[in-house]
């Protein structure tokens, strides 16, 4: 299991959070610790379950078996806690609920032995501690089994296959040459359309809190028809920006996506996460990504005319520090 500084990398100053490892290596780490916490819950539970059987046949307990699950649900109990402290802040809020209860009911399960406790009262507490881990572990699975994690990575993707692009493909970098002294509508179009390549149906916020189509540049009440050929809803803000207006312009689109107040739609659309793309001719410093309010705003650089290529896939190899809310 992970330690509690595994962690750090999450968090910094300002609430800022470095997204591209929590995309690359977190956002898939978590699931593969839940699968073993969750393989060991079921097997106590199974372990449980013929302790119970035996019991009904010889109520004898002469190996102190009990006792021995007792310590296996402390165990269990330690590896939560790792867990929480490791990749706590990057759960889906439910999971992280779910984890919250759990261990605030952990005292009265795994305490030492009270004197007048008699084995029966044991065996009880044992598989009443059993029977709470295991409506734990179906609701952590269910917690964590949206599609949120296949979204952003395939939003991570569609990024670094654009900028990609530009780089090697001579039609593609004149395209976007083009778009770029056209101005801000004419890229978010044309990103739109490649992000529509990798499953991602993107949109914007407009003045009142709804949805608009980065397209057709119309407002949205409804994805009835994109929900049929989308796999994922991502809300962005373009903006054509340099070295000099970059810090400006991103804390400009930070704030326009702040006015999205339409309800998300289910598990198909990205929740805490939102993209804001700065179009600049060559590779210009960004801002760190930022979380306001549990939204984690996820910066992207798109030049159009690398000087030096960057290997960031989207991003400023270096970035500036962004003023937190």
């Amino acid at each position: 299991m992970l330690g509690v500084k595994s962690r750090h990398w999450l968090t910094g100053r300002r609430h800022t959070l470095n997204v591209e490892a929590l995309t690359t290596e977190a956002a898939l780490q978590y699931q593969n610790e839940w699968k073993a916490l969750s393989n060991r819950i079921r097997g106590l539970t199974e372990a449980l379950h013929l302790h119970a059987a035996i019991l009904a046949v010889n109520s004898n307990d002469s190996f102190s078996v009990a006792s021995k699950l007792l310590e296996h649900v402390a165990k269990i109990g330690h590896e939560l806690r790792a867990f929480r402290d490791a990749l706590g802040d990057i759960l889906p809020q439910q999971a992280q609920d779910a984890v919250r209860t759990i261990l605030s009911q952990w005292p009265e399960f795994i305490s030492g032995m009270r004197v007048s406790e008699t084995p029966n009262m044991r065996r009880e507490r044992i598989w009443a501690s059993v029977v709470m881990l295991s409506a734990f572990e179906a609701e952590m699975t269910f917690a964590l089994s949206g599609n949120q994690e296949a979204v952003l990575a395939r939003s991570e993707r569609a990024f670094s296959h654009l900028q990609r692009s530009i780089i090697v493909d001579p039609k593609v970098g004149a395209e976007w040459k083009a778009a770029f002294k056209k101005g801000e509508v004419a890229c978010e179009k044309l990103g739109a359309v490649h992000l529509l390549l990798h499953g991602i149906y993107a949109f914007k916020a407009h003045a009142d809190g709804g949805r608009t189509d980065l397209v057709f540049q119309e407002p949205i009440e409804r994805f009835e028809g994109e929900l049929r050929f989308a796999e994922g809803l991502v809300l962005t803000e373009w903006k054509i920006v340099t070295r000099d207006n970059v810090g400006s312009q991103c804390e400009q689109a930070r704030s326009q996506a702040a006015k999205y107040a339409q309800g998300v739609l289910g598990g198909t659309e990205l929740k805490s996460y939102r993209y804001i793309v700065g179009v600049s001719s060559d590779h210009v410093h960004f801002p760190q990504d930022v979380n306001e309010s549990g939204v984690i705003y996820r910066h992207k650089n798109i030049a159009v005319a690398p000087k030096v290529p960057s290997r960031s896939g989207g991003s400023a190899a270096q970035r500036q520090p962004a003023a937190g809310p």
